[in-house]
């Protein structure tokens, strides 16, 4: 028969793992996506209106977007999401022809245009939380790597939709 000091540190050790487990899964299943919606969010809704003169030219413009941080975000870019300004169907539909996908390694906490110290880093926790491989918690490098992975694997599943910029890119959207 157990003592009742047992029985109770039995109990608290349930309680203590059940809230852990929990917390863990608000942080690798829920945080991501709250911080992923408030940092890019769209404010507003489609649909867009624009007038037939407007469209028209739009059609033949050349379209660049020379910055996206999307690689950070633990989203598919060839489907259409519900945050997030870039993946491919607004990307066609919004006539683009040039994307450029930045790397993100290191962001500053507090960061501003005064001063920013190097000394931490709010990609660190993202990664963890994202579950990015363990080998880019601490590398800058490995960081890079990883994101550029993502993207040629977005690439290669596009069905020639994403374009390597290794290839020609025609200046005339109609071509493509």
């Amino acid at each position: 028969m157990r003592s009742r000091p047992q029985e109770l540190k039995k109990k608290l050790l349930i309680i203590f793992a059940a809230l852990l487990c929990f917390g863990l899964a608000f942080f690798f299943f829920v945080v991501p996506g709250q911080v992923d919606g408030r940092y890019n969010a769209v404010f507003v809704r489609p649909p867009y209106g624009a007038s037939v003169k407007a469209s028209a030219i739009h059609r033949d413009l050349f379209i660049a977007d020379l910055h996206a941080d999307s690689l950070l975000w633990k989203r598919d870019l060839l489907l259409r999401n519900e945050r997030g300004h870039v993946g491919l169907p607004r990307l066609r539909e919004g006539n683009v022809a040039l994307q450029v996908f930045t790397i993100v390694t290191k962001v500053p906490w507090g960061l501003n245009i005064e001063s920013n110290s190097d000394r931490s880093d709010m990609i660190t926790p993202l990664a963890v939380a994202e579950r990015w491989p363990a080998r880019t918690w601490g590398s800058l490098k490995e960081r890079t790597l990883y994101q550029a992975g993502r993207l040629s694997d977005f690439a290669a599943r596009s069905e020639g939709r994403l374009t390597p910029s290794s290839q020609r890119i025609s200046p005339n959207p109609k071509s493509r």
